[in-house]
This record gives C-alpha cells, sequence and structure tokens, in this order.
C-alpha cells in the first residue's frame, strides 16, 4: 500500500492530496469573500499552501521513479513538441481572452469564487495575482495532472487518453468551485487542455505555466 504501484495506496493518497487541494482553495475564496481582504484567512491560505506545496513537491519527486519513463526533461519538451507547446498558450490564451469578452459583454456567466474589483494599484489585485494567479494553479496540476495520471493512468491505451483527459478535466472544474454548468463546464474545457499538454510533452512544468498563464490573464482582464 506504501508503494505508488498500490491501486489501494494511490486511492488513499490521492484522496489526502486532494482534501488538501480543496481546504487550500477554500483559503483563498475566504480571503477574498465579497471583495475584501481577510488577514486570517489570508495567512492561512499561505500556511497551508506553502505545507501543500511542499508536500506535493517532495511526494512527487519521491514517487516519480516508479513513472520516470514516462517524464521528459524541458530540454526534451522544447525539442521534440516547441511547437506543440505554442500551439497550446495560443489556444488557452486564445480561449481566455475570449470568455472574457463574452462575460463582459453579458453573454456568458462570470465565474464565482473570483477576486474582482481590485485596480493595479490595491493590494489586493497583487494578492490574488500571488494567490491565484501563481499557487493554486500549481497546487492544482501537481493533483490533477501529476498525481491523478500517473496514479490512475499509467498504462498507456487509447481508451485511457481519452478517459483520463475527460476525468481530469472534470476534477480540476470541481476544485474551482463553480456551482452552474456553464462555468463549470468552461473551467472543465481548461482542464482538458491542461492535460492534454501533459500527456503530449510528459512534463508537468508544460500544463503549470499554462494554468498559470490562464489564471494571471483572467485576472488581468477582469
Amino acid at each position: 500500500m506504501k508503494s505508488p504501484a498500490s491501486r489501494l495506496g494511490n486511492s488513499v493518497r490521492f484522496i489526502i492530496f486532494f482534501a488538501l487541494a480543496i481546504v487550500t482553495t477554500w483559503l483563498r475564496n475566504m480571503t477574498f469573500d465579497q471583495n475584501k481582504i481577510s488577514g486570517l484567512f489570508g495567512l492561512l491560505f499561505f500556511s497551508i499552501a506553502a505545507l501543500t506545496l511542499l508536500f506535493f513537491i517532495r511526494q512527487f519527486n519521491l514517487e516519480k521513479r516508479y513513472f520516470s519513463d514516462r517524464l521528459n526533461s524541458l530540454s526534451d519538451v522544447f525539442n521534440n513538441a516547441f511547437g506543440f507547446v505554442i500551439v497550446m498558450f495560443l489556444a488557452v490564451g486564445g480561449l481566455t481572452l475570449l470568455i472574457a469578452w463574452l462575460q463582459v459583454d453579458g453573454k456568458l456567466p462570470v465565474f464565482s469564487q473570483e477576486a474582482t474589483g481590485f485596480e493595479v494599484v490595491d493590494m489586493g489585485f497583487w494578492l490574488n495575482i500571488l494567490m491565484s494567479g501563481i499557487l493554486m494553479p500549481i497546487v492544482n496540476q501537481y493533483l490533477v495532472s501529476g498525481f491523478f495520471f500517473n496514479y490512475f493512468f499509467r498504462v498507456e491505451s487509447h481508451l485511457n487518453i481519452v478517459l483520463g483527459m475527460l476525468l481530469s478535466g472534470l476534477l480540476f472544474a470541481l476544485l474551482q468551485f463553480q456551482p452552474w454548468f456553464m462555468p463549470a463546464f468552461l473551467q472543465a474545457s481548461f482542464g482538458w487542455l491542461f492535460a492534454l499538454s501533459y500527456l503530449r510533452t510528459n512534463n508537468l512544468t508544460v500544463p503549470i505555466f499554462l494554468n498559470i498563464f490562464s489564471a494571471i490573464l483572467f485576472i488581468v482582464l477582469g
């Protein structure tokens, strides 16, 4: 059960990791509840987020020997999939811009749990960049890309690729706390793109930076 080769152990570990991500997301949301910054929840967020990230990174590095044959270095990615990465950044950026424009135009519902109303000169804007734009994407991608695929979809097959991408996107949407169908579906669409980028490059850095890029772009456009 202690080995990442154990299905039961993987399931238990993933549930614990998922709970940590949920708690971290909730603390982020409470920090900006009603567009007012809560110092207490902000402090709790940074404490839990730091511990969660350190734990995720340590655990991933310890366990990656079990799936090291599937991981590529960044140099491998640039040498073999540079064009794909560029296309993914254009796709994620284009989708982000389209959704933001349609939300401003009132044709799409806005995402819930988003901190809006802060100007660039406000501390809340930069706090949001750090929390929602950088730290949460790293937590999310370690969970829904790094651990998820290597725990449950390690064997490569067409069925595993499709099913893994579908479930990874849905998990990503679940972590965004969207109560309505359309916002949740839009978040799942980003999750599917992030999952595709991980499966194509076999490098966790790619979906992390794609997620950070999209999150910061949404904050700036908001």
